[in-house]
């Protein structure tokens, strides 16, 4: 099956498609960094370690970063050549989230939430067979008493196009990814795609919306279950813990209090930056989910993104004590629970303004990773997280390297696209290998003989009209 991604950041989807057996023709991301990512990993001709599927660039469209908006101005035509040829079988993508984002202040008006509508325009040249959309939670809820959640007028549109739009919250940990991430999913199959009865169905808008919705509950069971089997093939528990993910990247360690480790050298260590130290491996650390991160990579250290962030003194000894207090589960009488948001309370005693900060439980998956690397404290180390950790957190294989700057800040933060946002914008690998495995090898199967279809069919007044 051919794929194309849009906002594809650093490839997240794109290496889940291509672990699954898809091709890519083309990938739609405005940041020249992410692209770069993207690019360097997955379809340049460099000397990557090997995997399944490598994009096959439609040739048509120039290899480089593009916005939605200005693809579609600039090369519509050559869109409605690709949707008239009828290869492309899948488009996938999550439009930019910060507008819609609980974690946000969740803007109506932010200018991102509208490119949502630009991925329905795509859809609408290319006609493909199938689309996922990925995003926040919050895609789901409405800005206003009254209103109506963005999921709902992108499922109203799609359904008016042709396309049966099946949607539900999804969780990262059941695909073995280690990190408890809830998404919003929306899965559109093109209508003439589900034959019942030797005919295809053919609804009108309305009626593929509601059918989609009475399809939602049994498509979410069905990849739940297909889900366990994925974890299975793969050899992974249910869940992957933290510690599991990144136990053998370390600098410090807790026999007798901190002792640092000793340190190596890196070829991405940045003296302008304040990344001083290099995260090691450690001898003996192992378990299933590192060594399938580490398939295809030789080398005793992953590639690249390990660099620590040189903290004061002050935030050392801050993120000193509020492990120690962790491993107490109280200070004060504030009770403390790992991978929840520090207390306000106990965080006045600290004297930090840190709205969002969570504490990784090692025996747990991790927190939902943001953009932000300073919003997520170590199990066990007196610091943040490295790329590297956040990566493999992601479900990202050693190989996948990361390319531009490490973090930004002030007026830059607007405009960049550094490792950590790369990182923690992406959609999991590992899950979006598992979902595209369901899409191409079960959904239809499981339209068909769902009990939600018949029941739909029968109290429909379109029952022996719409089947064609």
């Amino acid at each position: 099956m051919k794929f194309i991604d849009l906002f594809s950041g650093c490839g997240g989807l794109s290496l889940g498609l291509l672990n699954a057996g898809f091709t890519g023709l083309l990938a739609v991301e405005k940041h020249t960094d992410a692209f770069a990512t993207l690019n360097s990993n997955l379809i340049t001709d460099l000397d990557r370690p090997p995997f399944p599927g490598r994009y096959k660039w439609d040739n048509s469209i120039p290899k480089q970063a593009w916005g939605i908006d200005e693809l579609l101005e600039e090369h519509s035509d050559e869109l409605s050549v690709i949707g008239e040829s009828q290869k492309v079988d899948i488009i996938v993508g999550g439009p930019p989230c910060q507008g819609f984002s609980t974690a946000g202040r969740r803007i109506e008006n932010d200018p991102r939430n509208f490119l949502a509508y630009s991925y329905i325009k795509i859809v609408e040249k290319v006609r493909p067979k199938f689309l996922l959309m990925e995003n926040v939670r919050g895609f789901t809820m409405k800005f206003t008493e009254g209103g109506t959640a963005t999921s709902d007028l992108i499922a109203t549109e799609l359904s008016e196009k042709g396309y049966i739009p099946v949607s539900f919250l999804e969780r990262s940990d059941y695909w073995g990814v280690p990190q408890s991430r809830t998404r919003f999913m929306l899965i559109g199959i093109r209508q003439d795609l589900v034959e019942l009865e030797g005919k295809f169905i053919s609804f009108r808008g309305n009626e593929l919306l509601n059918l989609g919705v009475a399809l939602s509950q049994s498509i979410r069971d069905a990849m739940e279950q297909f889900a366990a089997e994925f974890r299975a093939s793969k050899g992974l528990p249910f869940p992957v813990s933290a510690l599991d993910a990144i136990g053998d990247l370390k600098v410090f360690k807790t026999t007798d209090g901190y002792q640092h480790r000793s340190l190596i050298n890196a070829q991405d260590f940045d003296s302008k930056g304040r990344f001083t130290q290099i995260a090691k491996r450690v001898d003996g650390a192992d378990s299933d989910y590192i060594r399938l991160m580490r398939q295809g990579w030789s080398e005793d250290l992953p590639n690249g993104g390990l660099r620590l962030p040189n903290h004061t003194e002050k935030v050392r000894a801050r993120f000193e004590t509020i492990l120690e207090d962790f491993g107490r589960g109280e200070r004060d009488g504030i009770k403390l629970d790992r991978c929840k948001t520090l207390p306000k309370t106990y965080r006045a005693l600290l004297g930090s303004n840190k709205h969002a900060h969570s504490v990784l439980d090692g025996q747990k998956p991790s927190v939902t990773l943001t953009t932000l690397p300073d919003d997520v404290l170590h199990f066990d180390e007196p610091r943040i997280l490295t790329v590297r950790e956040c990566a493999r957190i992601q479900s990202f294989p050693d190989w996948y390297r990361f390319e531009g700057p490490y973090t930004s800040g002030g007026q830059q933060r607007k405009k960049s696209c550094p490792k950590y946002t790369q990182v923690g914008n992406a959609v999991p690998p590992l899950m979006a290998e598992g979902v595209a495995q369901f899409i191409k090898s079960r959904l239809i199967n499981e339209i068909i003989r769902s009990e939600a279809v018949e029941s739909f069919l029968s109290q429909s007044h379109l029952s022996q009209e719409a089947l064609l």
